[in-house]
């Protein structure tokens, strides 16, 4: 009986000393606009000791356990608005809830996107430009003329633009603000391109080439707009062709029939549009024949026969009985190539060669008395055979000469070097080519 009177009189007086629990309050409620965030919330006023912390993500109506005994709650990086609230507890009385301080996350604006714009020739009809995928309201749409430097504000909350015909190039975009505490945000932009009408330009007056040997350049001017191909014709503009070049000038060479030529020019989205076509009229294709290659005797002439249309001159002028003429003698010494130059009235030239072999007999007589006339053996061509010999025999078989490879040095002396007396003398030459050796006799007469 005491024992229980003892327990009940400590009761009361512990009542008497503590008081109820007390949550207390909250402080640190704030906003952000995402992605990142930090910061902390606080408790104060609260009777007893903090139990833990709880936060909820959906008003309050379910709360998650937070295991933090102290009076601040810090938060990093949330994602959505959060409420947090500490639970507080004295003694034996029921524990107690502190007020809610809330986080306020707002999403970021996004602009989103417009449809419409494009390209135009001289100018774009009336119409409507669309946004979509937006976060966030219009707070208004903007327009440059001058390539963005500068922005002009239209007054319109609308998620779509109503514009009058455009006539130069424009850029349109719209700002849109989720909410006022936050950023705005820029839409894509659309661009209206106006183009004016292509000038095709033109290309300078007709003009006259020589056949197979003619070098030009054709330059455009006055065009608006890129050039999109030059175009050339040989069948006077029946069927065209392209050439392949989009610039403004274009080289010719050695056309061999008179050809048309034009350009094609277009801008922007307007027509292409072709200059008047100028004419280069090849002439002289009556070109130069020399005629054909002939083989004489030295000494021997003959006659070149050449043709075309222009005044001839034939090079090298020498050994020939005119230069001048068509079918002039010729009474070349060694072989010789020669070349017919035709000249017009154009004053254009064409050429042409022929080629006259002439052969070199073996020699039947030497003279090798020092007057440089006739005192070699000499062979035609023999330089091109690096692998001939040549052997010399007097009348009794006695070999007295000998060379490999011969070059023409022979001059009537023997392999010594003395003079040779006076007589017949029999040779062998073999060109070293695999083909029968050559024989014959030669006189030495001082």
């Amino acid at each position: 009986m005491k024992n229980w009177l003892l327990v009940f009189f400590v009761s009361v007086l512990a009542s008497k000393t503590l008081a109820q629990s007390v949550g207390g309050s909250t402080s640190g409620s704030t906003y952000f606009c995402i992605p990142t965030n930090s910061g902390f919330v606080s408790l104060s006023g609260f009777s007893g000791t903090i139990q833990h912390w709880e936060s909820s993500i959906n008003n309050g109506l379910n709360w998650t356990f937070i295991s933090n005994p102290t009076t601040t709650q810090n938060y990093s990086n949330l994602s959505q608005t959060t409420w947090f609230r500490a639970i507080v507890k004295n003694g034996v009385f029921p524990p107690d809830t502190s007020t809610i301080s809330i986080i306020t996350i707002h999403t970021a604006a996004f602009g989103g996107n417009i449809s419409g714009g494009g390209s135009f020739c001289v100018s774009a009809p009336s119409g409507t430009l669309s946004l979509s995928n937006q976060v966030g309201q219009v707070s208004f749409w903007e327009y440059s003329v001058n390539g963005g430097a500068l922005w002009t504000m239209i007054t319109n909350t609308l998620s779509t633009l109503p514009y009058l015909p455009v006539t130069q190039n424009t850029i349109y975009r719209a700002i849109v603000q989720n909410v006022s505490v936050c950023p705005k945000d820029t839409s894509d932009e659309v661009s209206f391109i106006i183009s004016q009408p292509t000038v095709a330009g033109f290309l300078q007056q007709n003009d006259t080439a020589c056949y197979a040997n003619n070098l030009d350049t054709l330059n455009l001017s006055g065009q608006t707009g890129n050039v999109m191909d030059w175009i050339y014709s040989t069948n006077s503009g029946a069927s065209w062709n392209l050439v392949g070049s989009t610039q403004s000038a274009y080289t010719y060479s050695n056309i061999t029939q008179t050809t048309l030529y034009r350009v094609l020019v277009k801008n922007g989205a307007c027509p292409e549009d072709t200059t008047l076509p100028v004419k280069i009229v090849v002439v002289n294709a009556n070109v130069a024949s020399a005629g054909s290659d002939k083989t004489i005797t030295r000494y021997e002439s003959v006659q070149l026969n050449g043709s075309g249309n222009g005044t001839p001159e034939w090079t090298p002028n020498t050994e020939i009985s005119n230069p001048n003429i068509f079918t002039p003698i010729v009474t070349p010494s060694n072989t010789t190539t020669y070349i017919l130059t035709l000249t017009d009235q154009h004053s254009c030239f064409s050429s042409d060669s022929v080629t006259i072999t002439v052969i070199i007999p073996f020699p039947n007589a030497i003279t090798p008395n020092g007057d440089d006339v006739n005192d070699y053996f000499l062979i035609d061509n023999i330089q091109l055979y690096k692998q001939s010999s040549l052997l010399i025999f007097n009348r009794w078989g006695n070999l007295v000469y000998k060379a490999s490879p011969y070059n023409n040095e022979w001059n009537g002396k023997s392999k010594s070097g003395n003079d040779l007396p006076d007589d017949i003398y029999y040779y062998t030459l073999d060109y070293g080519v695999g083909e029968k050796p050559i024989s014959g006799y030669v006189l030495i007469k001082r």
